[in-house]
């Protein structure tokens, strides 16, 4: 037993160590091109064409009207219009929306699906699609948001600016400052903050496709009108993350993709124009959604779009997957040196050779360690603007307990209930916090 789970103990700090080094290249180019993304917006908002901001909804009704009040009186520009999308038997939402757009006539339409709910998030935005391309007057530009964002008014210039020359294009999203003793909502902090100062920066950079993340995502009269044309649909159905997807696809189709992180303070990177929100601060919350973004990126994508790609695209499905594997690497590590620590397991028992690779492996994932802590507590003082030490040292354990668990439930889908990724999976509602003051939600 002791030399399976010592060969065991090696093979998983190898892992580690791939692992580290493909983060650490990011986070390398991260560096060299922090500069670039960061440009002022020059659009004015007089300039702006006709924007709907798409919002999705099923039992929203106790968030639906202080989302729509709120985000209104952040944009002051009548060419920025929301969508409401609603059920016909999920009277609650419907009747709050209504009123809604009885106070804003010119602001607010609310659009009622043919089908009775639940069906997809994905299925209420085709038909949103639908109903408001049906004609020859149709919004310029679509941006696709949900019912617990808070809008950064700033994104409309920027999307201005931009579909000019980009078909599809995203803005960060990050969450907004928890309190101190939320453990589960804050792992989204450092999370979101990495992926969208980092690595989507890279991608930007370097020509992959750009993914889109749900929520402050713009696409061009265009692009919504190919898809339609060619398929009858703007979002791929019958998927869980029929965002991430369309990113790829939309890059597939031959339009141009960029990840437009616009900075505020274009020199220091702060200040960012993005979307905010309050993520699911319950742990069972927080576990079925990532469990939902797992398959759905990690499993369902896989299937659904292979990995044609050109080279750069194929490395970030790598980084996009790899999580299906790795999620249960610092875990089962953790476990094992814990053992060793013991004495229940013996590494000395190891040839020679074999011991002195294992020692070198575990001195580089202890620096790969302490490389990934400088770079989330980086990443999280350039969005919230302060170091917060001991928050990020608590909230990481807290984070890969919740990825290990969801990334097993994934598992547990894909080879069970979607038969590989081959049936479609009904998933249930995530419950959604807003802000109690809207205007003051900026970080």
């Amino acid at each position: 037993m002791n030399e399976i789970l010592v060969s065991l103990f090696l093979l998983v700090s190898l892992l580690i160590n791939l692992s580290s080094l493909d983060d650490i290249f990011i986070d390398l180019l991260s560096f060299g091109i922090a500069h670039f993304p960061f440009q002022r917006a020059t659009a004015k908002p007089g300039l702006l064409p006709n924007i709907a901001v798409f919002v999705a909804n099923w039992r929203e009704e106790d968030i639906i009207g202080k989302m729509v009040e709120g985000n209104l009186a952040r944009i002051d520009d009548p060419k920025v219009s929301l969508f409401l999308g609603v059920y016909p038997n999920d009277m609650g939402t419907r009747r709050v929306a209504e009123a809604l757009a009885a106070a804003h006539p010119d602001r607010v339409r609310v659009i009622v699906n043919s089908l009775s709910g639940p069906t997809s998030k994905g299925q209420m935005l085709n038909e949103m699609f639908a109903q408001s391309f049906a004609g020859e007057q149709a919004p310029d530009l679509v941006v696709l948001h949900d019912s617990e964002d808070v809008i950064d008014p700033r994104s409309f210039d920027i999307y201005a600016k931009y579909a000019g020359e980009f078909d599809f294009i995203q803005v960060p999203v990050f969450s907004l400052s928890r309190r101190r003793g939320a453990y589960v909502a804050s792992t989204y902090m450092e999370e979101f903050a990495e992926r969208h100062t980092r690595e989507l920066i890279v991608r930007n950079a370097l020509g992959a496709a750009i993914p889109s993340a749900g929520v402050g995502t713009c696409l061009t009269q265009t692009l919504v009108r190919h898809f339609l044309k060619t398929r009858g649909q703007v979002l791929m159905s019958g998927t869980v993350t029929e965002d991430y997807i369309l990113g790829i696809e939309a890059k597939r189709a031959g339009f141009r993709s960029i990840f437009a992180a616009t900075s505020a303070q274009a020199d220091e990177g702060v200040d960012y124009v993005a979307t905010r929100e309050f993520f699911p601060q319950h742990l069972q919350a927080s576990i079925k959604q990532k469990t939902r973004w797992v398959y759905g990126i990690a499993f369902e994508a896989m299937h659904k779009l292979g990995w044609q790609g050109q080279p750069w695209d194929i490395y970030f499905f790598l980084r996009d997957r790899k999580g299906m594997i790795t999620n249960f690497l610092a875990p089962g590590s953790i476990a094992l040196m814990i053992l060793a620590l013991a004495g229940l397991i013996d590494p000395e028992t190891l040839p020679r050779e074999m011991y002195q690779l294992f020692q070198w492996s575990l001195s580089f994932n202890l620096l790969a360690v302490v490389f990934r802590y400088v770079a989330r507590l980086t990443a999280g003082y350039r969005v919230y603007g302060k170091v917060d030490w001991l928050g990020v040292a608590i909230r990481w354990p807290v984070a890969l307990y919740i990825n290990m668990v969801a990334t097993f439930r994934a598992w547990k889908i894909y080879l069970g209930e979607s038969q590989f990724a081959t049936s479609p999976i009904v998933w249930s509602k995530t419950t959604h916090d807003v802000p109690d003051d809207f205007l003051a939600a900026t970080r």
